[in-house]
């Protein structure tokens, strides 16, 4: 054979092997992962085992001296753990069309002193400061603040919280006669610490 012969079959063996490797069929097939769904999940507040809770605390036709005691259980019946509750009052104020209840000098809410406030079993009473300067820690100085940071945690478990109100015998005076003063709590259930 001729070396030239060779030398060229040779170069066509290369050039073929090179084209077989670089045609070579590889099997693919495909999947679909379907119907991922994202939803939400929710912080559900009860109180007393209902959205709002009502009449805890209700004193009528109370005099100096006389107090009332409530519970309200709190909890977080979603499914979302939380981490704190924060809870406001708001009062109304309403006084009386008839002498001496008809004047206005000292608000209700001043004189209903709050004696006991506790959440979860622990003194929170300490969080109430006297905003009014009047020597107690009333309704009114509740209005002003917020209890924050209320550890509200495990999921349904209710929470309580106590309070104890009495009318401050010695800063009532006449003038409260036939007057009525309404608070309203508002608990905020909040996921995160930042909040």
């Amino acid at each position: 054979m001729n070396k030239k012969l060779i030398l060229g079959l040779a170069g066509i063996l290369v050039v073929g092997s090179l084209v077989a490797v670089g045609t070579r069929a590889y099997f693919s097939q495909q999947g679909e992962v379907k119907s991922n769904v994202f939803s939400t999940g929710t912080l559900a507040l009860k109180l007393d085992g209902a959205e709002e809770a009502t009449s805890v605390w209700d004193i009528e036709a109370g005099g100096p001296g006389d107090e009332v005691s409530g519970t309200v259980k709190i909890k977080n019946a979603g499914n979302i753990i939380a981490d704190h509750i924060e809870i406001t009052a708001a009062n109304t104020v309403t006084e009386s069309d008839v002498a001496p209840g008809s004047t206005a000098d000292v608000a209700l809410d001043t004189v209903l002193e709050i004696t006991v406030l506790t959440y979860d079993g622990a003194d929170i009473l300490d969080q109430v400061t006297d905003e009014n300067g009047n020597g107690i820690k009333d309704l009114d100085d509740l209005e002003k603040i917020e209890l924050d940071d209320l550890a509200l945690m495990d999921m349904d478990t209710e929470h309580p919280l106590v309070m104890t109100i009495r009318f401050e015998p010695v800063l009532t005076v006449g003038e409260h006669q036939g007057d009525s003063a309404t608070t309203t709590l508002t608990v905020t259930l909040n996921q995160d610490s930042s909040q």
